[in-house]
């Protein structure tokens, strides 16, 4: 197995990028005004809800929001040609965690709209946005959401919300080689079912015989390192070598082996291999 890319200066990069995000956000003063978007009203006042009191709006939905670190969501009413809509805000505080709630809640036909990182509608009820740290939520109330309506809605939203349409910068410790576009995700807690696989980025890919499997790149929790996951880790999974490189590999019941590497800061790995052979033969191909 050859050694594998080091995602160390990549991951520079991103801490570098958020720290500057967040200096920014820190010194930007009041927080901007609810979305103003031409030919809807706002027909409520702005609510807004934290981290400790999101469960009031939403019950328990709010778990998952807590989960990614949730700062705030405004909410407000709007209506336009007799349509009605609540409109929810979600500010996740960074690009990644909005990523992960919009990949945990995404549902509907995937729309690409100018300004936004991403968009799914689902009518007649619901419409999703990504764009930076927002992730925004549409829900119907009177009346239903047509493709063209939700259209209009989300763009003008979108166009309204401070940040770039990009996708989190850590999405690049995925390698891109046979990933398929639109699967990526981020999940915060037990990644696979397993509690010790946190905050792990992933992806579906194909062989070369069209065959789908999942690849991730485990990210070491914030105040922690790659270093301690990796060894605590080691004392519970089964290790062998292959090439230059130590395997840490574990059966999951009715899905396979799931095996990492060691990638720089990061851990890469593969899952649902029927074999060992066929988990080294996918950690090959995806860590080059």
């Amino acid at each position: 197995m050859s050694t594998p890319r080091s995602a160390g200066p990549r991951l520079v990069t991103v801490v570098a990028f958020l720290t500057a995000v967040t200096a920014l956000l820190a010194c930007s003063g009041e927080r901007p005004a609810f979305p103003s978007v031409e030919g809807w009203t706002r027909t409520s006042e702005v609510r807004e809800y934290a981290a400790d009191n999101l469960w009031q709006y939403i019950n328990g939905a709010a778990e998952l929001f807590v989960e990614y670190d949730v700062q705030t969501c405004q909410t407000a009413d709007l209506t336009s040609e007799g349509l009605v809509v609540t409109v929810d805000l979600y500010d996740m505080g960074t690009p990644l965690n909005a990523f992960g709630v919009f990949s945990r809640e995404r549902a509907g036909t995937r729309v690409a709209l100018p300004g936004a990182t991403e968009a799914a509608i689902s009518p007649p009820y619901l419409a999703l946005l990504l764009k930076g740290s927002t992730y925004v939520k549409v829900n119907a109330l009177e009346g239903e959401l047509t493709d063209a309506s939700a259209r209009a809605l989300l763009g003008g939203i979108a166009r309204s919300l401070p940040g770039a349409p990009a996708y989190p910068a850590e999405i690049d410790l995925l390698p891109e080689d046979g990933r398929i576009a639109g699967t990526e995700g981020f999940q915060r807690e037990g990644f696979l079912g397993l509690s010790e696989l946190r905050d792990c980025l992933f992806a579906q890919y194909a062989d070369e015989g069209g065959e789908p499997w999942q690849g991730f790149a485990a990210l070491p929790p914030e105040g922690s390192s790659v270093e301690s996951v990796w060894r605590a880790l080691a004392d519970e999974w089964e290790a062998l070598d292959h090439g230059e490189q130590t395997v840490l590999y574990w059966e999951i019941p009715y899905q396979g082996l799931v095996g990492v590497v060691r990638a720089g800061e990061t851990m890469l790995g593969v899952s649902g291999a029927s074999d060992q052979a066929e988990l080294l033969e996918r950690l090959d191909g995806f860590v080059r």
